[in-house]
């Protein structure tokens, strides 16, 4: 970079790596002799930041070299600093070269060129583009044509030539996610890789048919994987059902076909890799030899095949799915855990090995260790819809199944722009009437009577921990503003849902939580309860699985306290 730093700012960056990603903790120190009202500092990175830092936001501007150059400025509680004074802001990332498993973040690591000249400003910085938001689901469908310009990707999803190309919907329309597509080379759909669209639902559907079962939408996928702990949260917020029914039909329609006999996890690196570089009739033949006898037929019958190497193509860290919503924490064997075995997908950098993380081209190594078995029921069960630790599809026709009603396939293969904006968004969680705490009993972790009573609960996963607070307006009237406020060991991982986290680093591994209410939480009814969440990466150990109480979430000696 060739503006130089401005004396009066002092920036150190340190933080935590962890694996696949890291957690960077920047430091402003004002040494100006004067109050400051605004900052801004400019860097380059090879990473892929998140879009949602703490006490700051952040813009990113995608360079010619593969690199982002980013802009941090103050927000919120980290916009001033006073004279003298130092704010620590801090942002989550994926690694977009490899930094290790563990470790210290530095300014060695986190930016491209340490020795250039960074630019710390003590005003804000000149408008660039703002990080990529969640498209709206009223966003259109492909075009035929595939333009780099509709997804601002830079290059060809490679499905030109589809008759009904037009009719399907990207994956991106119900949003994306930390700030990256999270695919090889600089996040380029490189080596046929494509991007994920509801094409995907055709497949699954049509192997639906195969086996005897009857259509299904969106939502009904999606809410079977929120039900079975195949998410990152427990429940679903925005447009989540549908971003997350995709994502995982594709996955049941890439394995689920294969004959239980004949699964091993090279068939899938085979076969994707002949898919996206080689000849549809190789694709045909694979499935001929590995899948369940009669379903090469039963794809040609019903003019399934382009479909079918289509989905085959599509990339599963496409739009950041994988990561921001499909991080499944279900543990599997004791040894992996279901984003583990999701990674049978995703192939190295040359296509040639599965169960990979082509961002790093190293092995997803714990889901090497789960037995062959319980990996292919566990995506038949994404196809049955049933429990993916079970035995699914057990009974699979040796012959050609009776195909889904015509009019059940055409509802999911022409996904128009209209349906895209009618699909049903879940309501956030019902509010239930909650019985009146009596005004002589203490709020149990609060320790003091009030008009909110605060109760925690929530998942406990591998490293971290979905937070669910429930909130009671325990008062007569109406709260349309209310926060909180508690000190923990845990660090927030930057998802909330119907609150807004404010988080200050105390030091000791201590953090200052403020929580308030943000659109459909900002209000709760007389006698009403609402519940809140976020996700959290764990300060200490809380072991993998189980229940988070307050107990836990707390630092010794807090409680929850009302602002």
């Amino acid at each position: 970079m060739n503006a130089l730093n401005p004396a009066g700012l002092d920036v150190n960056i340190a933080g935590n790596i962890w694996w696949g990603g890291f957690t960077a903790e920047v430091t402003i120190t004002n040494t100006t002799g004067r109050d400051l009202d605004a900052w801004s500092y400019t860097f380059d990175s090879p990473h892929q930041l998140n879009s949602a830092p703490w006490g700051a936001q952040l813009e990113a501007e995608s360079l010619e070299n593969g690199l982002t150059r980013y802009t941090l400025s103050g927000n919120s509680w980290g916009a001033a600093i006073p004279a003298g004074g130092s704010i620590t802001v801090g942002f989550n990332g994926q690694q977009g070269v490899a930094l290790g498993q563990s470790g210290s973040l530095s300014a060695d690591l986190l930016l491209a060129d340490p020795q250039a000249p960074l630019v710390v400003e003590p005003s804000p910085a000149p408008e660039v583009v703002a990080l990529p938001a969640a498209a709206s689901p009223e966003a259109s469908t492909m075009d035929q044509a595939h333009s780099s310009a509709d997804h601002g990707l830079g290059h060809d999803h490679g499905m030109d030539g589809s008759s009904a190309a037009a009719t399907y919907t990207d994956i991106t329309t119900w949003g994306t996610f930390h700030g990256s597509n999270n695919n090889s080379e600089h996040n380029e759909l490189v080596g046929g890789r494509t991007a994920i669209t509801t094409e995907a639902l055709v497949v699954y559907n049509g192997l639906r048919a195969f086996a005897g079962l009857e259509a299904v939408g969106l939502e009904a996928v999606g809410e079977w994987a929120f039900s079975q702990g195949l998410t990152n949260n427990s429940q679903a917020w925005g447009n989540d059902i549908q971003g997350v029914g995709l994502w995982y039909a594709m996955q049941g329609a890439k394995v689920g076909w294969i004959a239980d006999g004949a699964y091993d996890p090279q068939i899938l690196a085979d076969i994707q890799r002949t898919a996206r570089l080689g000849d549809p009739a190789d694709v045909m033949a694979m499935v001929e030899q590995y899948g369940h006898e009669g379903f090469v037929e039963h794809l040609r019958q019903f003019s399934l095949e382009e479909a079918f190497i289509n989905t085959l193509k599509m990339e599963p860290h496409y739009g950041g799915w994988m990561h921001g919503r499909t991080h499944g924490f279900l543990e599997i064997e004791g040894v992996a855990i279901a984003h583990d075995i999701n990674h049978l997908t995703v192939l190295g950098w040359d296509q040639s090995q599965p169960f990979m993380n082509d961002t790093f081209d190293w092995p997803q190594w714990p889901a090497l260790d789960v037995s062959d078995a319980t990996v292919i029921n566990y995506y038949q069960g994404i196809v049955s819809l049933g429990d993916p630790l079970g035995a699914n599809l057990e009974s699979l026709p040796a012959a050609l199944a009776a195909p889904a009603p015509a009019a059940a396939l055409e509802e999911v293969q022409a996904v128009p722009e209209a349906s895209a904006s009618e699909v049903v968004v879940p309501e956030a969680q019902p509010i239930a009437p909650a019985a009146p705490a009596a005004e002589s009993t203490p709020d149990p972790i609060t320790g003091a009577g009030g008009a909110v009573d605060v109760a925690v609960s929530g998942d406990l996963w591998w490293g971290g921990f979905t937070a669910e607070i429930t909130l009671t307006n325990d008062s007569q009237q109406r709260i349309d503003e209310w926060a909180v406020s508690f000190t923990s060991a845990h660090r927030f991982y930057g998802e909330a849902w119907g609150v807004d986290v404010v988080t200050e680093a105390l030091g000791e591994g201590l953090y200052r939580y403020e929580l308030s209410g943000a659109d459909w939480g900002r209000s709760i009814g007389v006698g009403q309860s609402m519940t809140v969440g976020f996700n959290a990466l764990s300060g200490e150990d809380l072991g993998r699985q189980g229940e988070l109480s307050a107990d836990l979430l707390l630092a010794e000696g807090s409680s929850i306290t009302p602002l």
